[in-house]
């Protein structure tokens, strides 16, 4: 069987787990035969190889909600239990974790259960979104008010993909100071999403509003970019210790999927040594 994640401390202030898995990515899309642009299972577990070799140990894949939530997340769950049996028969050791990608303007219609049902790993209280690809949301003041009402906080999920943020990243502080957490693509990192996007990915990191790293895999150009990758362009660019940076593809986000408060560590560039 594939290893489950390990049981991380609970604890409305805790910030690191006592124990974690060694690397979660938080953002793999290897649910095969939802859509017609999702992996088939052969492509699937290709890229579930790949994420083990660059040391992954679990994954949460989402669906990508396009149509009716409730039967898009019925398929899923059926896909999701798919893509396991084909795991343990191909001996292939990655877990499988729960989790929708929700478009912004659609989570505030609906229901408290469904959004609990959708958070990442289902643990109840973070929600995996993304900006539109143009424009930006006119009531996203709004939304986020009424999730802090529900005790629920979002991830957004590969925001150096956004016009809005390409032409102004710093829009994102104010989602980060109300505590949203920013997920950015490792494929971005290996400029595999174009110049615009690698650059704002750079940005973002080198601004200290990158807080979690994941592979958005299996990625829509004919190369992916591993989280071991990711992690080594990190380091080099925040002349951080390798320890720090690995909180962003571990303890990060063990404590997501555990559903806990997080208050991530503010990751900026260390200043360069005087020569």
């Amino acid at each position: 069987m594939p290893p489950r994640p390990r049981t991380v401390a609970r604890g409305a202030s805790a910030v690191t787990p006592v124990v974690s898995i060694a690397v979660l990515d938080l953002n793999a899309h290897l649910l095969p035969g939802i859509h017609p642009s999702t992996p088939t299972i052969t492509e699937s577990l290709a890229a579930a190889r790949a994420l083990v070799a660059s040391g992954v140990t679990a994954a949460v894949c989402p669906v990508t909600i396009s149509g009716d939530v409730r039967a898009e997340m019925d398929a899923a769950d059926r896909a999701r239990e798919d893509l396991r049996q084909a795991l343990i028969s191909e001996d292939v050791p990655l877990e499988i974790l729960s989790g929708v990608l929700l478009p912004m303007d659609r989570i505030a219609d609906l229901s408290d259960d469904l959004l609990r049902e959708a958070t990442l790993g289902g643990g109840g209280r973070w929600l995996l979104t993304a900006l539109p690809d143009a424009g930006w949301p006119l009531r996203l003041n709004d939304l986020m008010t009424s999730l802090d009402m529900r005790r629920l906080g979002i991830v957004v999920a590969h925001p150096e993909w956004a016009e809005s943020v390409q032409l102004a990243p710093d829009r994102l502080r104010d989602l980060l100071g109300r505590g949203s957490l920013i997920q950015v693509a490792a494929g971005s990192l290996a400029g595999l999403h174009g110049e615009r996007a690698e650059r704002t990915a750079f940005g973002l990191l080198r601004g200290g509003m990158a807080t979690i790293i994941a592979t958005d895999a299996p990625s829509h150009t004919d190369r992916t970019a591993g989280l071991d990758h990711a992690v080594d362009q990190v380091e080099r660019v925040l002349r951080r210790p390798r320890t720090e940076v690995m909180w962003m593809v571990d303890a990060g986000p063990s404590l997501i999927v555990s559903g806990m408060a997080v208050r991530a560590p503010r990751l900026v560039p260390m200043p360069r040594e005087p020569h």
